[in-house]
Order: structure tokens, then C-alpha cells, then sequence
């Protein structure tokens, strides 16, 4: 009985690994975050007197998520500053120069 329940261990394993690579690319999909969408906002948005997740969700059609990471990215690449903020919501705006 022991054997038989390995080889149905075994067996499963591979398939669980694909279902995790498949669940992953899925999450990636959802997150809205595609290049098209990072260039448009590298673009517009520098443009923009002040920017919040908020704005950026209304303005994209994205989830808030998506905008806060899309905000993220941007400051790291260093178009946008943080002015103000806390663990809710954040204000960015433009780098000058």
C-alpha cells in the first residue's frame, strides 16, 4: 500500500508544478501591468501637476493595486517624486530637470 501511494505522489508532482507555473502567469495577467501601460504613464504622467493611485486608476481604468504599482516603478526609475504619504495612499509628483 505504501508503494502504490508514492508512485501516486510522484505521479501528481509534475502536475501540481504546472498548475502553480499556470496560476502564476495568470497573476502576472491580472496585475495589469503590462509594457504598453508602463510607457503610456512614463509619458503622460510626468505631465500631471500631482499624482495619487487614485488619479491614476481613474484615469488607466487599473485597480488601485495596479496604480500604486505603477506609481512605485515609476519613482524608482526616478520620474517621479514622493511628497507625502503614509501606509494608505501617496502623493508623487513630477522630478524637475
Amino acid at each position: 500500500m505504501s508503494s502504490k501511494g508514492a508512485k501516486e505522489r510522484k505521479a501528481r508532482k509534475p502536475a501540481r508544478v504546472e498548475e502553480v507555473k499556470e496560476s502564476y502567469l495568470t497573476a502576472l495577467v491580472e496585475t495589469g501591468l503590462s509594457r504598453d501601460l508602463i510607457e503610456k504613464a512614463r509619458v503622460e504622467l510626468v505631465k500631471e501637476k500631482f499624482l495619487t493611485p487614485f488619479r491614476v486608476a481613474q484615469r488607466y481604468g487599473v485597480k488601485i493595486s495596479t496604480a500604486r504599482r505603477l506609481l512605485r516603478i515609476l519613482a524608482e526609475e526616478g520620474l517621479l517624486v514622493l511628497v507625502a504619504g503614509n501606509r494608505r495612499s501617496r502623493v508623487y509628483v513630477a522630478r524637475k530637470g
